[in-house]
């Protein structure tokens, strides 16, 4: 079986494709990654044939010149000024990937708008979409955070309301332009275009760990929760193990604080309030604080206290006494199977949803993003440091989430849907 893996995003959208489509070829499958040429070097050196989808687009320079990482607009700006403008591109280059691959399925990230329509058109069944969030498939049943001013979902009535006001919005904001451009591929307008792309593929994957949000009824059909992926590594940034490892053995176990690949880009002044808070608690600190960006003014060369460009979080994660982070899903995984107490700082998308999730199996605690000072951070590390029973969760829960592979689950089910298919089963 031939797999083309299509996806756009920062490396939380990047590393489960590659961490699945390695499984496929560890099943024997052969499997080709279309996305971003940025990231070309860490697919190439995962040993996972690439092939590029738009134009190269720096991670930093997106975010330092979009508000990509508003609460409030963030997901408007991907979506509509990012995504739908390129999505004629995206079904000219995915026309000519098919019919240059010839490929046996088809599996997308959802974003990648456009995507199904050229594979319906191409009369290519065999689709996969693969959502690594909940709040993708959009399901009724499921109690979610929606707003960025909310840390736990609202009530039903309430939920129903925000839900309207969100489709409606994404629908206004979304629906005209890609109902332009099917309509010149000769297919009906339709609406709710991305929540569509989520869930009407042949076979409809979720990856997330069925404890962090297990299946409900009103999820799509043919849908799967596989669990979380596991992919974490980026040579094109990330220090020595040695230079990692020797400031993790030289003291007690640090904070870690994390933005993932997109948050240190809009990250202000957070690292600043980081160094304050642990200093003020007497903790040592792990900055991880993306690639070209600099060292916190504040830290004046404290031996106690460490930047690094990039770390993979499942090396250093397991090492902290309790990890500060943004939400991301991949982030969030990590976090979750190192075992250690967590505080989220949600800034946009999907995040501040993970966090009330995270909070609901009793592992960690949530500040928003926008809250963040000093004190702030020094008062909630300081609760989260003397809470017992959110450490005693965290490692209960940690060798329950670490047993799951996402990866081999999605890469079974996208093997065997060739069978499925063509039997009708």
């Amino acid at each position: 079986m031939h797999a083309l893996f299509i996806t756009l995003g920062s490396h939380g959208d990047i590393h489960p494709f590659i961490d699945i489509a390695k499984a496929m070829q560890a099943r024997g499958h052969q499997a080709t990654l279309c996305t971003n040429p940025y990231f070309q070097q860490q697919i190439e050196q995962a040993q996972i044939d690439f092939e590029p989808f738009g134009q190269h687009q720096d991670l930093r320079e997106i975010i330092e010149k979009n508000k990509t990482m508003d609460a409030t607009v963030g997901p408007l700006v991907v979506l509509r000024q990012l995504l739908v403008p390129e999505v004629a591109n995206f079904i000219q280059r995915t026309r000519e990937l098919i019919r240059e691959h010839q490929p046996d399925v088809v599996v997308y990230h959802p974003i990648v708008m456009g995507v199904p329509w050229v594979c319906q058109l191409e009369g290519l069944a065999r689709t996969v979409s693969i959502s690594p969030s909940p709040l993708l498939w959009g399901n009724p049943n499921d109690p979610s955070v929606l707003m960025p001013f909310r840390t736990r979902p609202p009530g039903p009535l309430v939920m129903r309301i925000e839900r309207a006001i969100a489709g409606m919005v994404l629908g206004l904001a979304l629906d005209p332009a890609l109902n332009r451009l099917r309509k010149k591929l000769g297919l009906p307008a339709q609406r709710e275009n991305l929540h569509r792309a989520a869930t009407e593929a042949a076979i409809n994957l979720g990856i997330w760990s069925p404890l962090l949000r297990p299946p409900l009824e009103g999820d799509p059909c043919n849908a799967h929760i596989t669990g979380f992926t596991w992919h974490d590594q980026d040579h094109t940034q990330q220090a020595s193990i040695d230079e990692i490892l020797q400031f993790l053995g030289a003291g007690s176990p640090p904070i870690v604080f994390a933005l993932g690949s997109t948050g240190v880009h809009a990250a202000a002044h957070f690292y600043e309030h980081a160094v304050h808070a642990s200093r003020a608690l007497g903790e040592r600190a792990l900055l991880i604080i993306g690639r070209d960006q600099p060292p916190p003014q504040n830290m004046h060369n404290d031996v106690g206290i460490k930047s690094l460009a990039y770390a993979p979080y499942s090396q250093v994660f397991p090492r902290a006494r309790i990890v500060v982070h943004h939400g991301g899903a991949g982030t969030t995984a990590q976090a979750l199977r190192a075992g250690n107490p967590t505080l989220i700082t949600p800034m946009a998308h999907d995040q501040f949803d993970n966090a009330s999730r995270v909070h609901d199996l009793g592992v960690g605690d949530t500040l928003r993003f926008a809250c963040v000072n000093a004190s702030r951070l020094r008062k909630a590390l300081q609760v989260l440091l003397l809470n017992t029973q959110a450490a005693h969760a965290a490692k209960q829960l940690a060798p329950c989430v670490a047993a799951e592979d996402g990866s081999a689950r999605s890469a079974e089910i996208i093997a065997a849907s060739a069978h499925t298919l063509c039997s009708g089963i």
